[in-house]
């Protein structure tokens, strides 16, 4: 199933649940388990590692919709 850039943003702003414009560790480790994905530290270490291109400590909107198209292929 491919999702569009708008379901993306949608679950961005689900997923910001402190409302700060950007989703920190606990944020996509939560926004994860929620997807029944049963993630790991390792698994979040990787992805801000991959994904947190200006080294914020948060994934932003722009990081974050070239992130999800690798998390739900």
């Amino acid at each position: 199933m491919k999702y569009s850039q708008e379901v993306f943003e949608k679950l961005f702003y689900e997923a910001d649940m402190d409302k700060n414009d950007g989703i920190e560790y606990t944020e996509l480790y939560s926004f994860l388990k929620k997807q029944n994905m049963n993630p790991d530290l390792a698994l979040v270490r990787k992805l801000f590692q991959q994904f947190d291109k200006d080294g914020s400590g948060k994934i932003e909107l722009k990081e974050w919709c070239e992130m999800m198209p690798q998390i739900f292929q």
